[in-house]
């Protein structure tokens, strides 16, 4: 028995277990039916598992699931149950909404034994109508719930492999999502005037380069102020019926120590006095290192979408062209670029995984100079 039930990590580094049994072959096509599962978390649940259905097979009560006809949402139930194991809370979150805003919602009522090619292809067609930029996504998802059908020979083939995709031809579009020098200096100058805090966390994002998600997740314990560093190992995730809770992020490249500039650590300084008297009025206590540097009144993190309730407030005080929250870490791209640093040390700043997704960032963000160099040389060639 032993021998029957292995260990294996999941893509996020967990170990979990799984087993197959042998159960016979199926009378109609000759193939060999195996009871699979997988996705336990201790060898014992495994093992209570693997006697509750070898006992079952030996009293031959077990009934194959190749003898039941299922369709795409009692697929689901079944796939879900494992792929909950293997990823994030707020991972298995974003699945489960794609299932049913999208897949279930073509496909859910056809039994996968009679699923074509044709329907899935006019699937694929509505959800690129939709969502042009996403759409892919959904033809994975269900691709790879299709292929978990195929593993439990409940089906042949995964029609959702043959499908063609459409292509999305993006409209040329100038990107701006980011503030020189000089917009952003009048942006901060905007925020200190309308609420301190939002100065600091629109300042932090510009100055460091973090997501909006690890800003709000940020504890002060994070903070070093004698070697002016931060460390980020943390952000803010959506879970299931959008619980929000602080988890670490989804890439090892995510976790990093950056160096901050004097003047930004100073004002952090500075929020955090302010900071302690405000909780004390309401009744927290924040001489404690291990407190948000961003907390709502009930000392909790904020909401993702509530910094751009923050922004959209300085831009109409200020009358400035808005960015995203997002821009901010853009800005801080595009004037690391014009100070000089390499790639290797933006990717690194940022957190990127990929050099590809900096090289992405510095082809839109470097047009702007690009032209501000032609105009310099032609200053120069007719002077």
């Amino acid at each position: 028995m032993d021998n029957e039930i292995k260990e294996y990590t999941t893509p996020s580094g967990q170990s979990r277990y799984g087993f197959n049994i042998y159960v016979g072959k199926n009378d109609t096509t000759g193939h060999t039916i195996q009871i699979k599962k997988q996705g336990f978390k201790s060898r014992d649940a495994a093992e209570k598992s693997y006697y509750e259905y070898k006992i079952k097979v030996l009293n031959g009560e077990y009934e194959p699931l190749t003898k039941r006809r299922y369709t795409m949402k009692d697929l689901f139930k079944l796939w879900s149950k494992t792929y909950k194991t293997t990823v994030k809370e707020s991972t298995y979150a974003t699945a489960l909404m794609i299932f049913n805003n999208h897949i279930l919602k073509e496909l859910g009522n056809i039994y996968i034994d009679k699923l074509t090619i044709f329907q899935c292809q006019n699937a694929v067609n509505k959800w690129f109508e939709i969502a042009p930029k996403a759409y892919k996504r959904y033809i994975r998802y269900a691709s790879r719930m299709l292929n978990y059908a195929v593993d439990l020979e409940l089906i042949d083939k995964n029609p959702m492999k043959k499908v063609v995709r459409p292509k999305y031809i993006e409209q040329p579009k100038e990107f701006d999502n980011f503030y020189s020098k000089e917009e952003l200096k009048e942006y901060l100058e905007c925020a200190k005037k309308v609420k301190f805090q939002y100065y600091v966390f629109f300042r932090l994002l510009a100055y460091s380069g973090m997501r909006k998600g690890e800003a709000l997740a940020l504890k002060w314990n994070r903070i070093d102020f004698l070697h002016s560093t931060i460390r980020i190992d943390r952000s803010v995730s959506r879970g299931l019926e959008n619980r929000l809770y602080i988890s670490t992020p989804k890439t090892r490249t995510s976790i990093r120590t950056i160096q901050m500039d004097k003047q930004t650590m100073s004002v952090l300084k500075e929020w955090r006095t302010r900071q302690q008297k405000e909780m004390l009025k309401i009744g927290y206590n924040f001489i404690s290192t291990d407190n948000l540097v961003f907390a709502t009144n009930q000392n909790k993190p904020h909401q993702p979408t509530k910094t751009t309730d923050w922004n959209s407030r300085i831009c109409e005080f200020g009358k400035l062209r808005h960015i995203t929250s997002h821009g901010f870490r853009h800005t801080h791209a595009s004037l690391l670029f014009d100070s000089g640093a390499s790639m290797k040390e933006v990717q690194k700043r940022l957190g990127h995984s990929s050099i590809k997704t900096t090289m992405d960032v510095y082809t839109h963000v470097t047009k702007q100079s690009e032209q501000e160099t032609v105009t310099g040389f032609e200053r120069y060639m007719e002077g």
